[in-house]
Order: C-alpha cells, then structure tokens, then sequence
C-alpha cells in the first residue's frame, strides 16, 4: 500500500434526511470514517471495543461521554476510551465535518 493524501473539503457530503457516512480508508487495522452533520442531525450514543478518535474538521458540535456533555469545536480532537458510552449531536447552525478513527473489528 502506498502513503494517501485525503483532502477532506473534496469529500465531504451532506444529506438533509440523516447524517452521511463513509468509510474513506480501512486496512486490517484500522477504519477511517468521515461523517458530515448538518444542524439537527446526531450519532446516539454508542461504545466500542477499543479506543475510538474523532477529529472535527469543520463546525462545532454537542459531545457527550460518560456522563458529561460538552461542546467541540474545529481543529479539536476528541479521544474516547474502550467502552465508554459516546455520541455528538450537531446543535449549532452550521454544517458539522468529522474524521473518526477505530480498531477494526468496531
């Protein structure tokens, strides 16, 4: 395999009905997936076998982990440990652009 270059702002989708996801890389690994949320639009909360990252690339959004709730912002990267409840909600007014990395196999 050869070293990628994802330039995102190229990617990027949106769709009004729910949220757009798609794997953009995934080996025997890991995943990469990048998600697109316009206002309104969520992932519930959900766990993972192993550690999970989110990197917001565009937007500000609503993080909740464990049993806290705060807010995300661009250029921030979210890191959640192995089984820890998590999920974001897009509750500005602005589009919402994030990168999420697992283990595969989550």
């Amino acid at each position: 395999m050869k070293t990628q270059v994802i330039d995102v702002k190229d990617i990027k989708k949106f769709d009004d009905a729910k949220r757009h996801q798609e794997t953009i890389f995934s080996d025997d690994h890991a995943r990469i997936t990048l998600i697109c949320m316009k206002p309104g639009q969520e992932i519930i909360t959900h766990t993972h076998h192993g550690s999970h990252i989110w990197t917001v690339m565009e937007g500000a959004g609503e993080l909740v982990s464990g049993k806290q709730s705060r807010t995300i912002t661009m250029g921030q990267v979210v890191v959640v440990p192995a089984f820890e409840d998590h999920g974001i909600r897009n509750s500005s007014s602005e589009n919402l652009v994030i990168v999420s990395i697992t283990g595969q196999g989550d």
